[in-house]
Parts: C-alpha cells; structure tokens; sequence
C-alpha cells in the first residue's frame, strides 16, 4: 500500500490556480511530495533527496494545489472543481495500516471528478480511549467522540467547498471499515451512508434506530484471498442491515486486501447511482 515515488496519480493534486475558498494561509507538511528534478536546498549535487512542500490552506497558490483544512485534514479536491455544484463527500478512515496519503490516492482512481475526499483517523491505538469509573465526567465514549470530531470538521469541509449535505458517506479498509458502520448505525441522520472494504468482524452494537436507517445505503466488499475476513460472517452481515431497512450490497472480488481495479469502477457506479435515484424520486 506505499505509493512508489513514481506513481502515475501524482497528478491527483493538480487544480485550477484560482481556488474557491478563503485567505491565504500557510499550513504545515502533512507528508513529502516528490517534485521532479528538484533537490533539497544546500543538498549535494547528486543527492536523490526531494524537496518537502508545504500544505497550503484552500486558496493558497500552492504548486501541487494540495490543500487541508485549517485543522490539518486532508482533502482531495476534484478535477476543475465546480463551485456551484454540490459534490458527494466521501470520509476516508485512516490509520496505520492505510494512511491518509494512501486513501486519498484512490479517490481519482474511482473517479478524478465525481467526488470531494476528505481523509480523518479512525479508532486507533492511540485514540482508542474508552470511558469507565475513572474517567473525567465529560469523557465521551470512542466512537461518539470520533463523530463529534467529524461533526467539527464537516462544518470546515462545508464552509470550504460546495459539499451536498445529503450525500455524505464513510468509507474504510479492515478496521476501520467496522468503525465507519458503527458511526454510520449510531448517526444515521448525519450520513447517506457507509462503504465497509474487508470488515474484520461483523459483530455490531443492537440496531434500535430503524426509523432513521430506513433507506440508508451500505457497500460491503471483500477480497476472497483476505484471509482476515470471513465471507460467510459478510453475508449475515448484509441480511442483518436488509432487515434494519438498510440498502445493503455485498461484493466478493478476486483480490487480497488491496482494492482492485473492478472495486474501484463499482464504488463509482454505486455512489453515482445514488445521485441518478434521487434525481428520479
């Protein structure tokens, strides 16, 4: 899952130099780019190393037009993005396993200019606190704390770009993938949904909120040589969520862990079949 230096979606990052957000602002690295032929300064002539560039906030005349929001989170911004068009957003789940580079490198292998990327961490080791006797009085449990830091940085994400309100969707790989479920089950009415790659368990908290489920939107996949998931655990999976009123698929591919090729294309049919299906209603 490391992205070789030479990698053909390099050009991911590539926007219009006239930006549609706010002052400019200088944000620190959130990982190194690899401009070519261009050495770090005070380097020997020779040296391979590459220089690092910043992170520019929206708007920043930056060269790669990368850009975060205030509060440092990534963000992919689609092919001559389009202001005055409400993009579906869709919430990668990053951790150790997958990065947020990573994760924001498949969004323009799904389609370079359907979609708004933004890329927060997960449930991880080192956030996974969980309340007990001992905790502080405010202290929230992991995963409500993790969706009240999601609510904070949707409303940057929307106050930055035109994102649709009701086409939000989590998305993540193994682990992370359980996680985006749980917040998609616990909140439906903050998302249209969740895409769940390669769950590791199917084990979920009660579904009590039937109401608010009812015609929410599920992709579940996994690869058959992913020795860490259980198809036949999947597919009680997907008849679970059918019976909570959820609009559940589930798709096997001939894939490890890795997302292949024909996941990619799928991810962008369903999540454009979401727009078709409410454009009709």
């Amino acid at each position: 899952m490391t992205t070789p230096a030479n990698d053909p979606w390099m050009g991911r990052w590539s926007a219009g130099r006239v930006s549609p957000a706010i002052d400019l602002r200088q944000r620190k690295p959130w990982d190194v780019m690899a401009p070519v032929d261009q050495a770090v300064p005070g380097a020997p002539t020779g040296d391979t190393e590459t220089m690092s560039l910043e992170v520019a906030v929206v708007g920043a005349d930056a060269p790669w037009g990368r850009f975060a929001l205030p509060d440092e989170s990534p963000v992919y911004l689609p092919h001559n993005y389009e202001p005055n068009y409400p993009y579906p957003l869709v919430v990668w789940l990053h951790d150790s396993e997958w990065t947020s580079r990573e994760l924001l490198d498949l969004v323009p292998r799904i389609s370079p200019q359907n979609f708004l990327g933004l890329s927060v961490e997960g449930l991880t080791a080192t956030n996974r606190f969980a309340a007990g006797p001992m905790s502080p009085p405010n202290c929230l449990d992991p995963l409500d704390g993790l969706l009240e830091t999601l609510k904070d940085i949707a409303g940057q994400m929307r106050r930055e770009f035109h994102v649709h309100s009701e086409r939000i969707y989590l998305a993540g790989f193994g682990d992370q993938a359980s996680v985006a479920l749980r917040m998609m089950l616990r909140r439906p009415e903050w998302f249209a949904g969740a895409l769940a790659f390669g769950l590791r368990t199917s084990k979920l908290e009660p579904i009590t909120n039937y109401d608010d489920l009812r015609g929410k939107r599920v992709f579940l996949s996994a690869g058959i040589r992913d020795v860490r998931v259980s198809l036949p655990d999947q597919v009680s999976l997907g008849r679970l969520l059918r019976s909570a009123g959820v609009n559940a698929v589930l798709r096997s591919y001939d894939s490890g862990e890795e997302p292949s090729p024909k996941l990619l294309n799928d991810i962008n049919h369903w999540l454009m079949n979401s727009i078709h299906e409410s454009t009709l209603v």
